[in-house]
């Protein structure tokens, strides 16, 4: 249900044609899609809502680099990530690793000057060459260019990745997502007078959210993907209006936002994969106890066996998506790297007195990670 609020639910500005903001309601830095031009106005969302949704953008930039979320304008900055013993690479939106720095020497072979170099990018690559060709001008870079490999590798050790989600302003950032949905759902600003309060006064001490791992919330939780959801669920009698946040499968709070709540019913939830914008059929469970809500919303919603569970959950199917990206992408650039050797364009045929040649030219690029199953201790089809 989208509703169109008349003023800005934090300057209380009148929302024009101009001063409207699209707000999504989930960020879209992290794989959102759905707006509502009824909550706040642009300039609220500049100075406030920017700042905050970066700040938890940035908190959980290595599992939208994991799954690889897409949004409406540019990629997942990449991040610089370490293996549990200790090597350092950047990870990238494609899935892929590249190493944390470039290297560079010269030998002098006999009056000849051998160059030897690994870039993390070709146009990385290129650009350096450029500047060895000032120092050596007889360098020939087309050949250079030509001669470069592309060689891929795979992490034999373990990344170390924090769980953490937390601060002032990643945390406005969740409790914005609720109240924007409540507005979506055509609450007034004037219920979520909790929500309000925290967003409009930073020195505000008492925080209407809770890490909620106490149970699992949610019901019918599907096996095979991770996904974003917020819900809001109001009920006049209990006076409570509050609304249920998930991550990634693993990162999830309850919020309040209000105690004093006399309007109508309400029960939604809004879902996404962030992976491709589509729906996720999820339910919250429709018995959650004020009692469990009261002790997260008091900072004691913390148990470590759901939160484990709740990592056992999310993490395997993240590292598998991971695998099933190396998988298509070892696929397809060995079936470019063969079709290149043998001079195919795209659409040709693979004639059949090539297909051996074909078939072994794919091989070669495909042989580093069928080792690096064997080594790794997984088969193929696993993956």
């Amino acid at each position: 249900m989208q509703t169109s609020h008349q003023k800005c639910a934090f300057c209380n500005e009148s929302l024009t044609g101009k001063n409207r903001s699209k707000e999504h309601i989930i960020p879209n830095a992290i794989g959102g899609r759905k707006k509502t031009t009824g909550f706040i106005c642009n300039t609220c969302n500049n100075t406030r809502g920017e700042k905050w949704d970066s700040e938890l953008a940035k908190q959980l930039n290595w599992f939208s680099l994991a799954v690889g979320i897409s949004r409406e304008r540019g990629e997942p900055p990449k991040q610089l990530v370490q293996t549990v013993e200790g090597d350092k690479y950047w990870l990238l939106n494609d899935g892929t690793f590249t190493p944390e720095k470039s290297s560079y020497t010269e030998d002098d072979q006999d009056g000849k000057i051998k160059i030897s170099m690994t870039a993390k990018t070709i146009e990385e690559a290129r650009q350096r060459l450029k500047g060895v060709s000032r120092k050596h001008p007889n360098l020939d870079i087309d050949k250079a260019l030509n001669e470069l490999e592309v060689k891929s590798d795979f992490l034999d050790s373990p990344l170390h990745v924090s769980l953490s989600l937390g601060g002032p302003d990643a945390g406005r950032s969740l409790v914005k997502t609720a109240f924007a949905f409540a507005s979506a759902c055509g609450v007034s600003h004037s219920f979520c007078d909790k929500a309000n309060q925290y967003l409009q006064d930073e020195s505000l001490e008492e925080i209407p959210f809770g890490f909620a791992y106490l149970s699992d919330l949610i019901q019918s939780r599907p096996k095979d993907r991770v996904f974003h959801c917020v819900s809001l669920h109001g009920d006049p009698k209990t006076k409570r209006l509050w609304s249920y946040i998930e991550y990634f499968g693993i990162f999830r709070v309850a919020v309040l936002l209000s105690a004093s709540y006399t309007g109508e019913f309400k029960n939604e939830i809004y879902s996404v994969d962030p992976i491709d914008g589509s729906a996720v059929a999820v339910k919250v469970r429709p018995d959650v106890s004020l009692e469990e809500l009261e002790l997260i919303w008091s900072g004691a919603g913390y148990n470590k066996d759901v939160h484990l569970a709740a990592a056992d959950y999310a993490l395997p199917i993240i590292l598998e998506r991971g695998r099933s990206r190396t998988l298509d992408r070892t696929v397809r650039e060995g079936f470019y790297y063969a079709a290149k050797q043998l001079g195919l364009k795209e659409g040709d045929e693979i004639p059949k007195e090539k297909a051996g040649e074909f078939t072994a030219l794919m091989m070669e690029k495909l042989s580093p990670y069928i080792h690096h199953l064997v080594t790794s201790g997984r088969r193929p089809e696993q993956e």
